[in-house]
């Protein structure tokens, strides 16, 4: 897959605008090594005080502000306050970086964007994992305006998907059933061909592996609708690309969302993911097999050529098969924040010049099935 990419960003055209953060923090150097983190990432704009932030605020509104709670207590009470009040700018979701934990981990007592805490020291990736949730308030809220089955749908696998994460932070067993249960609206979008509004409500999530996962789940699930799967086969396909990437969640933030080209040993950490996925699907007893299949094969190509385990040919049972093509199609219409989101028409032409490492006929198909 990431050869795959490099090969499309060659072809790149306009990037993504990076969301704009406010870092509000009297403290110079500690500002500087958070800028280290979140500047790849993100527009970041740092302030000194909420005041200057807070006209910079008005000028153009950010996406999101980290602010340090001693200095929101001294001289950042005008940019709270600014947001409590002022009906525009109490969307915008606060990150508070605290000392201690005498406050609460998450502030909801108006109508408006929650506030989280975060305790110091910081860690990169619970930071990075805190603005992807923050920043996708708003996406969420908006899904209350969408039809009862795709509203469904978004709800429930959002849902299950912050709990798999909160069982793997804490090492505890993953309720496979309740990721069923979450795909089910899913199944019934793809059968009354409403699919695609739930691929046009999670287009803006900022929780890639959220947004990668039910992309795919929901473009195996189409494509097992369009070659006469039943039901039940169909719900596993949900389910399984819901959980295809699961391991994703045990990969440090800033290497899965690195927008340059990945070290050897980022890239080794990377492939990991896999590994990853099949020790926590382990813990799920009652797994279907054919859930194991997507999660441990989608990275491997018919010429030997994929990973972890480098299988060809008919090693690839025909779900192998149909998942890495989903899986690739995905990820090269997906938008990153080192690439924009790629045209269906590219996306193909890209995998057709991938030969044997595909299944062509598989590819027509699925071609096919997504422009009808």
């Amino acid at each position: 897959m990431n050869h795959v990419l490099q090969q499309a960003d060659t072809q790149a055209g306009t990037m993504p605008a990076r969301k704009r953060v406010f870092m509000v923090d009297a403290n110079p150097n500690r500002a500087s090594k958070l800028n280290v983190v979140l500047n790849k990432l993100y527009s970041v704009h740092t302030f000194s005080d909420g005041g200057a932030a807070l006209e910079a605020m008005e000028k153009e509104p950010p996406h999101l502000v980290l602010i340090d709670e001693t200095t929101l207590s001294t001289r950042g009470q005008g940019i709270y306050k600014t947001k409590v009040r002022d009906r525009f700018h109490k969307f915008i979701p606060f990150i508070i970086l605290s000392n201690n934990m005498e406050g609460p981990l998450v502030v909801k007592d108006r109508d408006g964007a929650p506030d989280h805490y975060l305790k110091r020291p910081i860690n990169a990736n619970g930071l990075l994992e805190q603005i992807s949730s923050s920043l996708s308030y708003s996406v969420e809220r908006s899904w209350a305006k969408l039809p009862k089955r795709a509203q469904q749908t978004l709800k429930s696998t959002i849902q299950d998907f912050n709990k798999i994460a909160d069982a793997i932070a804490s090492g505890q067993p993953l309720d496979v059933k309740a990721t069923h249960n979450s795909c089910r609206p899913l199944v019934e979008c793809v059968q009354s061909d409403e699919y695609k509004i739930v691929l046009d409500g999670v287009r803006n999530h900022h929780n890639y592996t959220y947004v990668h996962s039910l992309r795919v789940a929901t473009y195996l699930t189409v494509f097992g609708n369009a070659v006469g799967m039943k039901e039940n086969q169909m719900q596993i396909l949900s389910a399984g690309g819901l959980l295809h990437d699961v391991g994703k969640m045990a990969t440090p933030q800033d290497i899965l969302n690195k927008p340059d080209k990945l070290t050897e040993e980022e890239w080794i950490i990377m492939k990991g993911h896999v590994d990853h996925s099949k020790d926590i699907l382990g813990t799920m007893p009652d797994v279907n097999e054919s859930i194991r299949v997507i999660a441990e094969q989608h990275h491997e190509k018919i010429d030997g050529t994929g990973y972890p385990l480098g299988l060809k040919g008919n090693q690839l049972n025909e779900l192998a098969r149909m998942a890495a093509i989903v899986d690739i199609f995905v990820a090269l219409t997906d938008e990153r924040s080192y690439k924009p989101a790629f045209s269906e028409d590219k996306a193909f032409s890209i995998m057709e010049t991938m030969g044997t490492e595909l299944d062509q006929y598989l590819v027509k198909s699925f071609r096919e099935m997504v422009a009808n």
